[in-house]
C-alpha cells in the first residue's frame, strides 16, 4: 500500500468532519487524487515494469525494447502482452483496444497512407492464432511497425471498472454523503439534486474524465466506452451537446452533472451508435437492396450493465442517467 494513503485518509475524515454541517455546494473541488502505487501510464514504465514481472534479462532492455527491437520470441511476446494489459490497450477476450494504443504513437506529418497499412496488417492476422501472448504480439506490431513514433509521454489509461468503484467509493466519502446512496447510483438512480450533481462531477474528475474549465474530456471518453461509435461522428454530436450546455451559466457541479448527462448518457451513445450504423448503411445501398430494417448493434456492450427488458422495469430516472461513468459503477462486485 502506498505510504501516503493512511496519511491522507486522516487528512480526509478531519476534513469530513469539519463540513459535515456545511451544505454540498460550497465544497466543489474534492481533495486531489493521491498517487497510485501501481498504475502506469507511459510506454516505458509499462515496459521496464513487465520486464521484471516476467523475468527476463534486464540487457535485453538495452539490447533490444529501448532500440524498438520487439522479435517473435517466447518472452518477447509475453512481454508485449503484458506492457498491454498494464497500459489496458490490449484484453484477452476482445483483443486490441485501438482507441488506446494509437495513444501511444505518432504518425509522421508528411505519411498519408498510415492507417491504411494498420488496417490491412490487422485484417491479415489469422483468426487461428489463439495463443494470446502471439495475438498480443502481432496486433501490436501493426501500430508499432505502421502506425508511427512511439510516444514516451503519459498517456490516458482507462479506468477498469474495479477503478470505477474505488472513485466512487471515495466522492461519497469526500462529500460525507449517505453510504445508502451508492447502492442508488449503482442502481442506476441519479436523481438532480446538488449532492447527486457533486458526485457526479467528482468522479469526472476523479477519473481524469472532466475539467471545470474544459468541461468532458471528449478523447478520453472515447477512449473509455472502448470506441462505442464512429469517432468522427462521436466527437461533432459530442461537442455540439457539451457547447450548447456549457453556454449556460452554472454552478461547478450542475455544469459536470448536465455535460455529463445529457451528452453521454447510455442512451445519447445509442443515438451516436445508430447513426453510425446509419450512415454505414446508406453506404451499403450501393450494393444491397434490401428493405429489412436494421436494428442498431448493441455498440457499448462494456458499459451496457441491464437488458432492455430491464429497464422497462425502472422509472425514467432510475434509468436516464446511464451515463459512460455510470455504466461503469453499476457493474456489481
Amino acid at each position: 500500500m502506498c505510504s501516503n494513503r493512511s496519511a491522507f485518509g486522516l487528512l480526509l475524515l478531519a476534513w469530513l468532519a469539519s463540513v459535515t454541517i456545511l451544505g454540498v455546494e460550497a465544497y466543489t473541488t474534492p481533495p486531489p487524487t493521491t498517487a497510485n502505487c501501481t498504475t502506469v501510464s507511459t510506454f516505458d514504465a509499462a515496459l521496464q515494469e513487465c520486464v521484471v514481472q516476467l523475468g527476463i534479462a534486464p540487457e535485453r532492455l538495452d539490447q533490444e525494447y529501448n532500440l524498438l527491437l520487439y522479435p517473435a520470441d517466447r518472452d518477447t511476446m509475453c512481454l508485449v502482452r503484458c506492457i498491454g494489459v498494464l497500459l489496458r490497450f490490449w484484453n484477452d477476450t476482445t483483443g486490441l483496444r485501438e482507441a488506446t494504443i494509437r495513444q501511444y504513437y505518432e504518425p509522421a506529418p508528411e505519411d498519408q497512407d498510415y492507417q491504411n497499412r494498420t488496417r490491412s496488417c490487422l485484417a491479415a492476422l489469422e483468426p487461428s492464432v489463439t495463443d494470446v501472448c502471439e495475438r498480443a504480439h502481432r496486433s501490436f506490431l501493426c501500430y508499432h511497425q505502421h502506425y508511427g513514433y512511439l510516444r514516451k509521454t503519459d498517456r490516458y489509461v482507462p479506468k477498469t471498472p474495479l477503478e470505477m468503484k474505488q472513485i466512487q467509493q471515495d466522492c461519497v466519502d469526500v462529500y460525507g454523503l449517505d453510504p445508502a446512496r451508492l447502492n442508488h447510483y449503482q442502481d442506476g438512480q441519479f436523481p438532480e439534486d446538488p449532492e447527486t450533481q457533486c458526485f457526479v462531477r467528482c468522479v469526472g474528475l476523479r477519473a481524469g474524465l472532466y475539467t471545470d474549465r474544459d468541461g468532458p474530456n471528449i478523447d478520453r471518453m472515447y477512449i473509455q466506452c472502448e470506441s462505442c461509435a464512429d469517432e468522427t461522428l462521436f466527437r461533432a454530436k459530442a461537442g455540439e451537446c457539451i457547447a450548447a450546455q456549457r453556454r449556460h451559466k452554472l454552478s461547478k457541479c450542475t455544469a459536470a452533472y448536465r455535460t455529463l448527462y445529457h451528452c453521454f448518457r447510455d442512451d445519447q451513445l445509442d443515438l451516436y451508435a445508430s447513426l453510425t450504423t446509419a450512415a454505414a448503411a446508406a453506404t451499403a445501398m450501393t450494393t444491397t437492396t434490401t428493405t429489412k430494417k436494421s436494428t442498431p448493434p448493441n455498440a457499448i456492450p462494456a458499459l451496457s450493465v441491464r437488458k432492455p427488458s430491464d429497464r422497462a422495469k425502472l422509472s425514467p430516472d432510475a434509468w436516464q442517467l446511464e451515463i459512460i461513468l455510470e455504466g461503469l459503477y453499476n457493474q456489481k462486485y
